[in-house]
């Protein structure tokens, strides 16, 4: 076993002696395997182990374990105590994920080069199993991959008999989670009850299971390597600016490699990836519709361009009256900018204020009551000089202003309404014109 482990470490490139590497290490014959392999064959190894605090004393038992495995190893070890119901609760999350994140997150922080997770041939055949039975697209099919950013997995090649076989040849002890035994779990079923049968019908076809399998999850990761290189390069070539695409360009395509984008584009906009969000997305594409995917992620299809957007929280409510003397400046700090308010006389110095004297800039002596710096209002509406229209922000700023900016655009009003909006200059109502004695101008960075 331990030639096939340096074969795969070298085939995929796994891991360098120049590395530091941590093991994740649980206790169970898998991981103390995955331990003493890289320990044996030269690496700069450390392990840490996660107690997940589930199983009570049998918990405290595997954590004994790895400290007098790893001290008799002469191997640096971590021990992390993890609350996982808690943790699972306030994020609503089932045990075996919520255990997951945490383990992940933690060996994240030990900010090792590499980390090694203990999956072997086995895990990855039961991964492709239970996938099969749920319903998977090819990805499914892969079984365990073999590395995932600095993730791992060495044994990825080996059985689970041949890594017993490897600790009985040395032996070294390990420990056995007892909920492994029990048939309550899927997994556990596929492994116990499923795999021997499938094993059984491959001898009586003089074939060998596991090689066959793994031979099958090759071609197909190789396949689904291939098209997702395929979909990749299509939808950089779909993609038309920031979050919008050519819906023709991805259509056009063999519904293998349409599909495959549509997937990639839900998982970049964060959406979990199901037949339903899949068939929403394609319906919009098809129909020129507005999605909603998730809360505050949108997809939307017009004029042959597929557009994802992002919701924001509402933004809270700003508003402070302003109120000046002769020539004085009122400086305000509005959502992390600077909004200085200015009272010019048209004696003043305009000239130095580029295009100060325009339809842009209020005339003072036409305001109502009081002044308000604030974002915007629903119902709120501008009359810009010139137009001849009046619009609402809300559709002024929907055809002009990013989603995450709408809230948080400078609005001044009386009290007869808008007087000023960022961006478009004032109303008509109090618009500068030739007779204009004194002027508020705005200026904002």
């Amino acid at each position: 076993m331990l030639d096939k482990v340096k074969n795969t470490i070298s085939k995929y490139s796994l891991l360098s002696f120049s590395e530091s590497v941590l093991v994740g290490l649980s206790g169970g014959a898998d991981s103390v395997a995955l331990l003493v392999c890289l320990q044996e064959l030269g690496y700069n190894v450390s392990a840490m182990h996660i107690n997940h605090n589930l199983r009570g004393e049998e918990s405290d038992r595997d954590e004994q374990f790895c400290t007098e495995l790893c001290k008799n190893l002469g191997i640096p070890l971590t021990i992390k105590s993890v609350d996982v119901k808690g943790y699972c609760h306030g994020n609503k999350l089932g045990i075996e994920e919520g255990a997951r994140e945490l383990r992940y997150k933690s060996f994240a922080l030990a900010g090792t080069d590499k980390i090694c997770t203990a999956h072997t041939l086995s895990d990855s055949v039961e991964t492709l199993l239970l996938n099969l039975i749920r319903g998977t697209a090819l990805k499914g099919l892969c079984g365990v991959p073999y590395i995932r950013e600095n993730i791992v997995r060495p044994l990825i090649e080996c059985t689970r008999e041949e890594v017993e076989e490897f600790l009985s040849e040395r032996g070294i002890e390990y420990v056995t989670d007892s909920t492994n035994n029990s048939d309550d779990y899927t997994r556990n079923k596929i492994r116990h009850l499923i795999i021997p049968r499938l094993i059984e019908i491959s001898d009586c076809q003089n074939g060998n299971f596991y090689k066959n399998i793994s031979r099958t999850i090759k071609s197909i990761s190789l396949d689904e390597s291939y098209l997702n290189g395929e979909t990749e390069c299509l939808l950089e070539n779909a993609h038309i600016d920031r979050d919008t695409y050519d819906i023709e360009m991805i259509n056009s395509q063999h519904e293998a490699i349409s599909n495959r984008a549509l997937i990639m584009l839900l998982k970049r906009y964060g959406v979990e990836v199901s037949q339903t969000k899949l068939e929403d997305l394609k319906k919009a594409c098809f129909e020129n519709k507005k999605i909603n995917l998730k809360m505050n992620v949108y997809a939307s299809a017009k004029s042959g361009k597929l557009i994802f957007s992002k919701g924001i929280k509402k933004t809270e409510a700003y508003s402070k009256e302003i109120s000046f003397k002769s020539d004085e400046t009122v400086d305000e700090d509005f959502f992390n900018r600077r909004v200085m308010i200015k009272l010019l006389n048209r004696d003043s110095e305009l000239t130095n204020i580029h295009n100060m004297f325009t339809k842009k800039n209020i005339d003072y002596d036409k305001i109502k009551g009081r002044i308000l710096l604030r974002n915007r209002l629903g119902g709120d509406k501008i009359r810009l000089p010139g137009r001849g229209i009046t619009k609402t922000l809300k559709k002024l700023f929907n055809e002009n202003i990013p989603i995450e900016m709408r809230e948080k655009m400078v609005i001044l009003s009386d009290d007869d309404g808008v007087i000023y909006v960022e961006g478009f200059g004032a109303d008509e109502r109090v618009s500068a014109d030739k007779n204009t004695k004194r002027i508020l101008y705005v200026e904002i960075s």
